[in-house]
């Protein structure tokens, strides 16, 4: 677009385009914390009773109905051998369909999906026992804070950005509009009104009159 002297330039939409960067960040960070919300959601750990659980995600995490002090439960993959269970570092419990499962153990390192042989002997208490992949509640709330975190942030600076361009974008027409703003002028076509030069009158000769005869 070409511009004449004294005219505003065309404004620059650059911090629009930066704005409408940070909705889309704000779309898709998002939708990756939402997805891990899903992946890291604790899921109902299955009974135990029968002695094998099948896991379809990799570690293992044994679970309890009342909490225990030690983990008195030993594992077998499905070749029978071991798998090192170990406590955890602090206080765990996930509340599934109203009911509270507290964390007694995990496996030490990441067991792979598959069949597993499970034996809790407890004799100190009638807890119910039961076993699911290898799961973190910190993981879980970690990835709620930062869905919601980063839809604010990257929504409140598309916002940000995008007023700050409407302003520049209002102070710069005004400017341009303004009393000191100048623009070309052309040649404008003649007032039909407008009175040009007379010219001498000449009425040339008059056969009426004998001097011009």
């Amino acid at each position: 677009m070409s511009t004449y002297p004294g005219q505003p330039a065309a404004p620059k939409k650059t911090l629009t385009w930066i704005a409408i960067a940070c909705f889309a960040l704000a779309v898709i960070v998002t939708g990756f914390f939402a997805w891990r919300i899903v992946v890291t959601a604790p899921r109902s750990p299955q009974p135990i009773a029968g002695g094998t659980v099948h896991l379809k995600k990799e570690g293992l995490t044994v679970y309890a109905s009342v909490p225990a002090l030690r983990p008195p439960c030993e594992a077998k993959d499905a070749a029978g051998n071991d798998v090192p269970l170990k406590g955890p570092s602090g206080s765990e419990t996930i509340t599934i369909n109203g009911d509270s499962w507290y964390v007694v153990a995990r496996s030490v390192r990441p067991a792979p999906a598959g069949d597993y042989t499970i034996s809790c002997k407890d004799t100190e208490s009638s807890a119910t026992y039961a076993a699911g992949p290898r799961s973190s509640v910190v993981a879980f709330v970690v990835s709620i804070l930062a869905t919601i975190l980063s839809f604010l942030i990257f929504v409140g600076l598309g916002v940000v950005f995008l007023v700050i361009s409407l302003i520049r974008n209002h102070r710069r027409n005004r400017a341009g509009n303004g009393p000191g703003s100048t623009f070309p002028t052309h040649p404008q076509p003649p007032n039909p009104g407008q009175n040009f030069p007379s010219q001498p009158y000449n009425p040339g000769p008059n056969p009426d009159r004998p001097q011009d005869r």
